[in-house]
């Protein structure tokens, strides 16, 4: 009898830490918290070019947006409130009701399947057509419009009046195209409200499973955060530590590194990985991506081995890497090594001017053990971490001096020119801004 509770007991223990063990690692999250005292932001940082360029911008994951759930975002520049219809779709629109300028994220409600009400007064706006309704069928609500002469000095006009009405008619709010691929919702953001010039890739990752993300705050210009894939040089200085405790006579990190924009002509020539192995992995990724012309032009792909150096001595291909860098803010990386493949999505939210939110969502074998896919997430932030050090104390670099000798400074010039097409507008676009902020 002794021995049968003693099994009981032992058999509900292990039920119970692996239970926690599950509950702790099967979605495994690292955020960096703010300090509440932020001034990094405020450090100067030259000449810069826009701070919010055009393109496709991670909103939000799937799994954090129930039905009939409501949230706000402050994301390039705009104020923007987004929620999950009782349709299951997800819609985004500007955040400040028309009526008297409520925030609709903050307190508001869905409301006939695809709407959202206003917390204050209760007009409803249509996610799609962004009309505002009067009930289910969506017949539009007709108001008047006032507005002040001169808000600022609050003068009369020539009828002396403070308030004068301007039209009668439908009122709309403003609605942003979203898209949501992969367990992951992204918005179009364009300074001249362009349509999309490109669709993201639904990549083929069925096999795959999504398992972790980190959240890493960084101070610096937009453009810093994905230069950085373009970047060959710095892995030699920034990437060369495994881990801090161990030593780095013992072990070192070594990479290799090639980068092209998809739309040059040799780009297969001399992106093609030598080893038939990569090669062939890499042709199904290839097929991915090089199908959709209308994103080659704005597609930088990234090549990268990794290897492992004992004792200065022994050299080890540990890794390949492939990256897609899809505009402005949006990069999908597949690393391949002998037992696992891991797709790490990256994913930057500019909060301000120089405040970057950058997300990195793992998705990775479903037969890896829970730790491990943790592991993975934690030294790939460890890398990120190298870099956000330097990111966040650096300045813009304006004039540039590149030694065109070398392969890697051709890169970063090619980069750097293939990037700036993301700024079109963006320029008139920041000087409009109205400052919402007290």
């Amino acid at each position: 009898m002794t021995i049968l509770s003693y099994e009981i007991l032992l058999t509900l223990a292990v039920f119970i830490l692996y239970f926690l063990y599950y509950r702790k690692f099967k979605f495994f999250t690292i955020v960096e918290k703010l300090e509440q005292h932020n001034i990094r932001n405020k450090l100067p940082r030259g000449k810069c070019p826009p701070s919010y360029p055009n393109g496709w911008y991670r909103l939000c994951r799937s799994g954090e947006l129930k039905s009939g759930e409501v949230k706000e975002i402050k994301l390039c520049g705009r104020h923007i409130a987004y929620y999950r219809g009782t349709d299951k779709t997800v819609y985004a629109v500007a955040a400040y009701c028309p009526h008297m300028g409520a925030n609709l994220g903050i307190g508001g409600q869905v409301k006939f399947r695809s709407c959202i009400e206003c917390p204050f007064h209760g007009w409803a706006f249509d996610g799609k057509s962004g009309l505002c309704v009067n009930s289910e069928k969506l017949d539009p609500k007709v108001v008047s419009t006032y507005c002040y002469p001169d808000i600022e000095r609050v003068t009369k006009n020539q009828k002396g009046e403070y308030l004068q009405k301007i039209s009668d008619g439908e009122v709309k709010i403003k609605t942003y195209l979203v898209k949501e691929l992969k367990g992951i919702v992204y918005i179009w953001l364009h300074s001249k409200e362009s349509k999309p010039w490109y669709d993201l890739v639904v990549e083929q990752s069925d096999h795959l499973t999504l398992r972790a993300e980190s959240v890493n705050y960084v101070n610096c210009h937009i453009q810093e955060i994905p230069e950085n894939g373009a970047d060959m040089k710095h892995f030699d200085y920034v990437h060369y530590s495994a881990m801090d405790i161990i030593p780095s006579w013992l072990v070192q990190l070594r990479w290799e590194m090639r980068t092209k924009n998809a739309k040059d002509p040799d780009f297969l020539e001399k992106m093609t990985h030598p080893v038939e192995k990569c090669r062939t992995y890499q042709k199904t990724i290839f097929d991915q991506y090089l199908v959709n012309k209308e994103l080659i032009p704005y597609l930088n792909v990234l090549l990268l081995d990794g290897y492992v150096i004992l004792f200065n001595k022994y050299k080890f291909h540990a890794v390949w890497a492939t990256g897609f860098q899809m505009g402005p803010a949006t990069v999908a990386l597949y690393v391949k090594s002998a037992i696992f493949e891991v797709l790490f999505k990256q994913a930057i939210q500019p909060v301000e001017k120089f405040t970057q939110k950058v997300y990195h969502t793992v998705f990775t074998n479903n037969y890896l053990p829970y730790w491990l896919s943790a592991y993975l997430l934690h030294a790939e932030l460890r890398q990120v971490i190298f870099d956000v050090k330097l990111w966040n104390a650096k300045i813009f670099s304006e004039t540039l001096r590149y030694n065109m000798k070398t392969q890697a400074d051709q890169a970063m010039l090619n980069w750097r020119q293939w990037y700036s097409q993301f700024y079109e507008g963006s320029a008139e676009f920041e000087k409009g801004l109205d400052v919402l902020e007290w």
